[in-house]
């Protein structure tokens, strides 16, 4: 088990240092991004695995929260067409998982010009409610 995640971590280090949009957290849980245009939502699906867990054997709040604002950002960025950053984030922990997948789906509550409030839902591959989180995001200044 250790020898394959110390290869996924060299191949995300490898991605990461290349410059490519799959940062080295990215890479290293699998995160996959599906943007749907018509409803202004971001997926991101990424593998449970044993590296998300926290030493009760939870997935960890922090995995949970950085998928969420993953999503969220790019939700953002994709349909607002500049970059945000998080000002605020609020995440309700409802259940966990210990296999298959978790599935975010990203959205607009309120699309503003300089400030956006945001919702994700993360859930399991039986469609359970694991997690819902909100936050609002400022978009960045034109440079």
């Amino acid at each position: 088990m250790a020898e394959q995640w110390e290869e996924k971590a060299v191949e995300a280090l490898k991605a990461h240092k290349d410059g490519t949009p799959e940062v080295f957290l990215y890479s290293l849980f699998d995160f996959s991004f599906e943007y749907d245009e018509e409803k202004e939502e971001v997926r991101l699906e990424a593998p449970v695995s044993e590296l998300m867990y926290n030493p009760v054997g939870f997935i960890h709040g922090g995995i949970i929260t950085y998928m969420a604002d993953t999503a969220m950002g790019h939700l953002c960025a994709a349909f607002n067409e500049k970059p945000s950053v998080s000002l605020e984030l609020k995440t309700q922990f409802l259940r966990t998982e210990k296999s298959g997948s978790l599935h975010a789906a990203a959205y607009f509550l309120k699309k503003g010009r300089g400030v956006q409030y945001v919702e994700c839902t993360i859930h399991n591959d039986e469609n359970v409610l694991l997690s819902k989180i909100s936050g609002t995001f400022y978009t960045l200044p034109e440079e």
